[in-house]
């Protein structure tokens, strides 16, 4: 890929033009999140998240198609309805490597069609095509209805939730890949009146690498270096075998899981709702990506209390719709991840608004809210906010942050610019809470992701980075090095679970032999460095600052009982020293083309 050719679709005038950027052009921002956040800053950086001219940038990176281990994510960039920031959605699976090979390696949606529409991607030619009919139909109805139109394709679908504007409304890939979309990316579809993108790619032999033999020897370290992780091997590495449930196991014996929104940290029978009870359980499929050999992806299915057949959930799904509402019945919240899916919203987010309103009925700010654990009013909520109904359900539709504030107790809210946090606790651990307050997209930071600043994972055998949690500077050193790192990965849009077996020089010289360019580690992270600061850029432009407070129960509500009893979350040693080790380079925005 010594190219990058884009598709710029402007549904208000119903037309699609085509870009051709070098290179030399996109080698700042390498390629995915990067190139995405950097074409919102030179076109969009001031637009209302809902109107038309904010851009929704789908892309590929430059070792997409390539065969290289792990290289198949795709990224969602936008401004966020949520947090009013910039922000990015990642999913896998195999939408990015179907788009290469339709010929296309990223599209920009500007504007907002007269009809609901979807955009049909083949061939090297992106058309708008009339999705009247599929309006209103669920997201995964819509798959399905999308494949049977055209055959083997790869569709990313809006359901009802994204048709309302719900600001939570996510974006299903094929038939429930939407773990990573958060930030109302469904929301920004549904204001396009864009109900889909369906992609069929024509066969077609992967990118061919400038240096042939120098990319297969790079690509067979990866391989070797994938077989040899006791979490990645697909035999018997942990996160390959039990998916990113297993830290459930980890995170529950270490009373560091959310619990009753995040009020506690203790769970006595965690283990109900981890990896290896979803294995003798609920599980019926290991899934994979395009060109993964790790399959840590899940498949679940039951026809007792709840019939369904869906991917996940997760272990973020597990912890929001399980241990944070006190429903401790994994087939209850496999059951509620596939609503989600099919109404097209957020599991992560509603789980945890969930949380919210029970709590706050708890201590009476509400009558008839919900009981922790109520599994059939959760349902009904569920449907109530994905389709706006008058009373909670609109309330909901918010997110918890805004929710919490309608009902009177925004204390009750996890949020970071308005987003809930997931995972684990920032009391418990010292770095989630640095990273949820510093990522320019706000709280919603993926556990797995940053698995090596996390302090409980060391019991499933995680190389953590930090060797002492007490020390400041090193928590904040090591969380802005990993940043630079991620960002790095979701631009060549390389699976940031790579990272537990694949260092960055690897992915350097695959990339340098794909190109037949010289290009190093230090390369990629000065991008890495480039695109932190970019994002900042865009946030500065909205009036945004670079950190954000966490709630106050994190960081002055004592963790109430469990062997961290006592603990609160000391962030502004950690902001200081972060504010110290961050740097500012000057990205290259000027490369990127304006495109309004």
């Amino acid at each position: 890929m010594t190219t990058y050719r884009l598709a710029f679709v402007d549904l208000s005038a119903n037309n699609v033009d085509y870009i051709t950027l070098s290179w030399d052009d996109v080698s700042g921002f390498i390629g995915g999140r990067g190139l995405g956040v950097a074409l919102v800053y030179r076109n969009s950086a001031s637009a209302d998240a809902l109107a038309g001219d904010n851009l929704l940038c789908v892309m590929t990176g430059p070792l997409t198609g390539s065969g290289f281990p792990m290289a198949n994510r795709l990224t969602f960039i936008f401004i966020s309805p949520m947090t009013n920031t910039i922000a990015w959605a990642n999913t896998g699976g195999y939408a990015g490597a179907e788009l290469r090979n339709a010929g296309v390696d990223g599209i920009v949606v500007k504007g907002v069609s007269e009809r609901p529409c979807y955009l049909y991607v083949s061939r090297g030619v992106v058309e708008v095509r009339d999705a009247s009919s599929l309006w209103g139909r669920g997201a995964v109805d819509a798959v399905m209805a999308f494949r049977h139109m055209h055959g083997d394709c790869r569709v990313l679908a809006i359901g009802p939730a994204g048709e309302r504007l719900v600001k939570i409304a996510t974006v299903v890939n094929d038939t429930g890949r939407s773990s990573g979309v958060r930030h109302g990316v469904g929301c920004v579809m549904g204001s396009k009146r864009l109900k889909a993108i369906v992609i069929r790619g024509s066969p077609r032999p992967e990118a061919k690498p400038a240096d042939a033999s120098r990319f297969i020897q790079r690509l067979k370290e990866a391989q070797s270096r994938i077989r040899a992780s006791h979490l990645l091997n697909h035999e018997n590495g942990l996160l390959a075998v039990y998916g990113t449930p297993i830290a459930v196991e980890a995170l529950g014996s270490n009373d560091a899981i959310p619990v009753k929104n995040y009020r506690e940290t203790t769970l006595p029978e965690y283990s109900r709702l981890g990896g290896r009870a979803m294995a003798e359980g609920v599980l019926i499929n290991r899934m994979t990506c395009s060109y993964c050999p790790v399959s840590c992806r899940r498949e679940t299915a039951s026809s007792q209390a709840y019939s369904f057949r869906v991917e996940g959930p997760d272990y973020a799904q597990i912890s929001s719709l399980g241990s944070n509402c006190m429903v401790m019945d994994l087939e209850a919240i496999s059951y509620m991840n596939y609503l989600c899916y099919e109404l097209g919203i957020d599991p992560i987010e509603a789980g945890n608004a969930l949380a919210m309103l029970a709590e706050a009925s708890e201590l009476g700010y509400v009558e008839e809210g919900l009981r922790w654990g109520d599994v059939e009013r959760m349902l009904g909520l569920l449907r109530a906010m994905a389709l706006r109904e008058e009373g909670l359900g609109e309330v909901l539709s918010y997110g918890a942050c805004r929710a919490a504030e309608d009902l009177g107790c925004p204390e009750l809210s996890m949020s970071v610019k308005g987003i809930t946090i997931q995972n684990t606790d920032p009391r418990v651990e010292p770095a989630w809470g640095l990273l949820n307050a510093v990522e320019s997209f706000g709280g919603a930071v993926h556990i797995w992701v940053y698995g090596q600043l996390i302090q409980s994972l060391a019991k499933l055998g995680v190389d953590v980075r930090i060797r002492d949690f007490n020390d400041a500077w090193e928590v904040a050193s090591e969380s802005y090095r990993k940043q630079v790192e991620v960002a790095v990965l979701d631009s060549l849009q390389v699976c940031a679970f790579s990272s537990y077996a694949i260092p960055l020089e690897t992915l350097a010289g695959a990339l340098e032999a794909m190109l037949g360019r010289k290009l190093d580690a230090g390369q990629l992270e000065y991008a890495g460095l480039s695109i932190l600061e970019a994002e900042k850029l865009v946030n500065e432009v909205r009036g945004i600052n670079w950190s954000s407070p966490l709630p106050r129960r994190f960081l002055e509500e004592e963790i109430p009982s469990g062997r961290h009893r006592g603990r609160v979350c000391e962030l502004n040693p950690l902001l200081r020293e972060y504010s110290g080790v961050a740097k500012h380079p000057t990205p290259p925005l000027e490369a990127i083309p304006k495109l309004l």
